[in-house]
């Protein structure tokens, strides 16, 4: 990983941060524009971000980030798929799998901090079961 105390980067500012017309636009370019990058994510926040960008020319920015370094992706699948499982499972079906993704890179790199719209979600959630998960939410 690119930045051992670095950015784990969510759905939402992604998607924030390419599309004008989403609620997080402006905040999602203020982070972007003052955090160190590259910024890291897995592969299922950048499915995530493809399908709610409706593909197009936004979407193709997200691989033009990752081409050009700013967006490092790092696969958990199919190694970390038994704590993956058993993170969803805690939460009885009720996260998605690009937010466990999140969590389980957070335990991966605990330095790292998690850039997300959706504070209220990973607020609830803990890593290594009882460790609160650093935040950089509205």
């Amino acid at each position: 990983m690119a930045a051992s105390n670095g950015i784990l980067l969510d759905t939402g500012p992604l998607v924030g941060f390419l599309d004008a017309s989403d609620q997080w636009h402006t905040w999602s370019v203020a982070r972007f524009g003052e955090l160190p990058g590259p910024m890291v994510t897995c592969e299922a926040v950048v499915s995530e971000a493809v399908f709610l960008l409706g593909g197009g020319a936004a979407a193709a920015r997200i691989f033009e980030m990752i081409e050009l370094g700013a967006l490092e992706v790092v696969p958990l699948l199919p190694k970390e798929a038994g704590r993956i499982r058993a993170f969803m499972t805690r939460y009885d079906g009720r996260t998605q799998l690009a937010d466990a993704c999140l969590v389980r890179l957070s335990e991966l790199h605990p330095r790292c901090r998690v850039l997300t719209t959706d504070g209220r979600d990973f607020g609830v959630y803990r890593r290594n079961r009882n460790e609160s998960i650093p935040l950089i939410a509205p």
